[in-house]
């Protein structure tokens, strides 16, 4: 037997959650592996010695995981990514506060570098995240990663529930098992007792729909079997999601909402931010776009950029940049297919979308493939027009589409990228993507901001989800 297994069923036998263990692993590894590339840089390319003053910071940064434990980062049922986000980086920076405050009180500054410490936070602040992404990824679908958990419903309505946490075992939940709750007594007792016999250490979801409580009291009953009971509400269809913080009110729980759209402080930072990362990359983009801009007139003789028409904050109308990536008379060759290909028209209907386009470059194809036929909508960024996050700007012809959530698209800038964006794109339906996008508004911080762009960074290099 390998060593890991046995390890892994030590780490069960104990009661454990192996995918604690496996995240701390992985947060040590980030965190030690992060200090060792950058001392060993040093090393490398200035002649640096190292010497026994560093050997205080990189034990100081073994308690890093016991660090990250006290501030919640290894519970059962994983953060929203933004949140974790923020509290991986509140443990680098703390630790690195006490080095510098251990290096202060050594009187040792002459024999620690600087850029050691700064370049070590700083890139931790990536590591830290990125590790416990590869680690989920590389076990989340491993039988005993997650709590099991049982679905209880008395609606029969939770069936999407079992099927979405199933597509996403990192969120640290396994289903096992859904049942209808009964509304007799004596066989809802007979059926909890026989649940939690059967799965002692399972978490059970108990979905809580409008107006019942006149009958039995469902979660009082499962809470006397399981020692986790994770309450759903279920508040309707016109309920729009939102992140929700429970609030202790003496006798009665509330739960607080929070809207960050009305922090005027913090639509500045996001500003702020889009700004300065546009200044950052300036230089490099204008010799990729330049390259680009050549490839383009090779393959097809033509205009480079393409603006076209689409509605942007408060409603209003803005034009969008964007690598041309088509023929030159697109649109009526567009109107041409769709007239004698009854089946391309119901598929443009359904998503403003063709799979396979022919209408598309050679270049096209792949600019698309890699979403870089939208790095000129960085000027759009620049102008206002745009975000660097947020949801994809829509044609006139799609507001039908949003619904009444298209009052709550109005109140932000478009993205160049967003939530949509990295999470499948033209793999979802038009539906799943209002519900993106109203998710993100309804939710938005700076923290998913920063967490949606850098999972763009993968979905642009595998071309994940677009065409």
């Amino acid at each position: 037997m390998k060593i890991s297994s046995v390890l892994l069923h030590t780490v069960i036998r104990l009661g454990i959650p192996p995918q604690k263990v496996l995240l701390a692993v992985s947060d040590l590894v980030a965190l030690l592996g992060t200090f060792c590339f950058v001392l060993l840089l040093r090393i490398s390319f200035d002649g640096f010695t190292c010497g026994e003053s560093y050997v205080p910071p990189l034990l100081l940064l073994l308690s890093g995981p016991v660090l990250a434990a006290f501030l919640g980062l290894y519970p059962l049922i994983t953060l929203p990514a933004p949140h974790e986000i923020r509290r991986l980086a509140t443990v680098a920076t703390l630790l690195y506060a006490l080095i510098l405050g251990m290096v202060f009180m050594n009187q040792s500054s002459d024999e620690l570098s600087r850029f050691i410490i700064g370049a070590g936070w700083f890139l931790s602040l990536f590591t830290l995240p990125v590790m416990r992404a590869l680690c989920r990824n590389r076990f989340a679908r491993r039988s005993w990663w997650g709590t099991p958990l049982l679905i209880l419903d008395h609606g029969k309505t939770a069936s999407h529930l079992w099927h979405d946490l199933k597509r996403h075992p990192e969120r640290g939940l396994n289903p096992v098992d859904i049942f209808d709750l009964p509304d007799d007594p004596k066989t809802l007792e007979a059926q909890l007792s026989g649940l939690a016999r059967r799965w002692p250490g399972a978490i059970a979801m108990v979905v809580q729909h409008p107006g019942e409580g006149a009958g039995l009291d469902f979660v009082s009953e499962v809470n006397r079997h399981f020692s986790r009971v994770l309450l759903v509400p279920a508040f309707g269809k016109g309920f729009r999601v939102q992140w929700l913080s429970p609030c202790d009110l003496g006798y009665i729980v509330g739960l607080q909402l929070r809207q960050n759209l009305h922090d005027t402080w913090r639509i500045c930072l996001k500003r702020a931010i889009d700004l300065l990362v546009c200044i950052a990359f300036m230089p490099l983009l204008l010799l990729i776009g330049a390259v680009f801009a050549l490839l383009i007139v090779c393959d097809n003789p033509g205009p480079v950029l393409y603006r076209q028409g689409r509605i942007g904050r408060n409603g209003k109308s803005i034009g969008v940049y964007k690598f041309r990536t088509m023929v030159r008379n697109a649109d009526a060759v567009l109107k041409e297919m769709l007239e004698k290909n009854p089946q391309l028209a119901e598929e443009w209907k359904k998503d403003q979308k063709l799979r396979r386009d022919p209408r598309v470059t050679r270049v096209g194809a792949f600019l698309r493939k890699t979403s870089l036929d939208e790095l000129p909508q960085l000027i759009n960024v620049v102008t206002g027009d745009m975000s660097l996050v947020g949801p994809r700007p829509i044609v006139e012809g799609e507001r039908e589409k949003y619904g009444p959530v298209f009052d709550e698209y109005c109140r932000v800038r478009p993205g160049i990228t967003g939530l949509w964006q990295v999470s499948g794109r033209n793999d979802t339906t038009y539906a799943e993507r209002v519900a993106y996008d109203h998710y993100y508004i309804n939710n938005w911080s700076v923290w998913m901001d920063v967490w949606i762009l850098c999972r763009t960074v993968p979905v642009v290099l595998t071309g994940y989800g677009a065409y």
